[in-house]
């Protein structure tokens, strides 16, 4: 995901969106990847504020990341 953000703000995007899934195919019904990228993303300094996706883009399945505009 760090190339995916670098190319992100290398062409100016300030909204990406990261599908992680709702974990229905892992043991328990448990989403496993989502809190990683809650982790992960609370730890990047490009990263302004992320949250739950909208329905018909993925839902709790996705997250929308606001970007640092590029200096």
């Amino acid at each position: 995901m760090n190339t995916f953000l670098k190319n992100a703000r290398d062409h100016d995007k300030r909204v990406v969106r990261i599908i992680h899934g709702k974990g229905k195919s892992s043991e328990g019904k448990l989403p496993v990847l989502k809190g990683k990228v809650n982790s992960w993303l609370r730890q990047k300094g490009e990263v302004l504020a992320f949250c739950s996706a909208r329905p018909n883009d993925g839902g709790t399945g996705a997250v929308y990341v606001l970007l640092k505009r590029k200096v």
